[in-house]
């Protein structure tokens, strides 16, 4: 078993716990072992909302490269209006995008699960359902969750995916443990456009720009929001990226390779 820094806190909670017990009494007792348990409790709901931490395991945050490059990921799909108009717009562009389609989605739009593939873009996991108490699932239920996504998008697609992106951005032990053994990668990523919010593109693209750097992974939804600000949105981060000079790749060729 690999220790994480969910572990390192579990350890050291335990450890403080036994000195305060040990060397303190009643109410002041009390009020320690109150305050160790609020804080390792913070620590932990941190950890389970920002990948970046890397809490509970290895998530894919940012790709390992020193070139001018950036993923571009879109979560939620597919659309059956969003996220045609968005192709065309990435193909008038020569630009190819990660998409971490919901399984469920996927099988109702199978013609644009093969445009998806027919023009370069890669298809991750993104969970069969989307359920909002997918953070909650024991590992069985995980498991035949990942596995039937999984199972779906190689009879969709031909390939198997290789990232799952948990819905919401949330880990916990459970997930590295079901990722680990489907053979998939946890995706994270470096700024989240929050794009669900009903904010001006402007407001958007500036979210994401302020975290740009080589290997940066980009947050949207090409589903739950407006076409018309999502092509907003899309056009204006393709035009500051190209004006900073820097290439859009699909996850895949971002960070390569998978984990041990």
């Amino acid at each position: 078993m690999r220790l994480t820094r969910y572990h390192a806190v579990l350890a050291g909670t335990l450890l403080a716990g036994l000195l305060i017990l040990g060397f303190t009494r009643g109410a002041i007792c009390l009020a320690l072992l109150a305050g160790l348990c609020l804080l390792a409790g913070l620590l932990v709901g941190l950890g389970v909302s920002f990948p970046q931490w890397q809490f509970f395991g290895p998530s894919v945050c940012r790709g390992q490269t020193g070139r001018k490059a950036v993923a571009l990921t879109f979560d939620d799909g597919p659309d059956p209006e969003n996220t045609p108009a968005l192709l065309s717009l990435l193909a008038g562009r020569n630009v190819r995008a990660t998409f971490f389609c919901i399984g469920r989605r996927a099988a109702e739009q199978p013609e644009l699960m093969e445009r998806l593939i027919a023009e370069g873009h890669a298809v991750e996991n993104h969970s069969f359902q989307h359920s909002p108490m997918t953070n909650l699932f024991s590992v069985r239920r995980l498991r035949e969750e990942l596995a039937r996504a999984q199972t779906e998008f190689q009879r969709l697609t031909g390939r198997a995916p290789e990232f799952f992106r948990p819905p919401a951005g949330l880990t916990n032990p459970r997930v590295f443990r079901v990722t680990r053994e489907l053979g998939l990668r946890v995706a994270g990523y470096t700024a989240r456009g929050l794009d669900r919010r009903a904010d001006p593109p402007e407001k958007i693209v500036a979210r994401l720009l302020r975290r740009l750097q080589p290997g940066a992974i980009f947050l949207l939804h090409d589903a739950g929001v407006p076409r018309e600000r999502l092509l907003a949105v899309v056009t204006l981060l393709l035009d500051k990226l190209q004006a900073a000079e820097y290439q859009c790749l699909r996850l895949d060729e971002l960070a390569p390779g998978k984990e041990k």
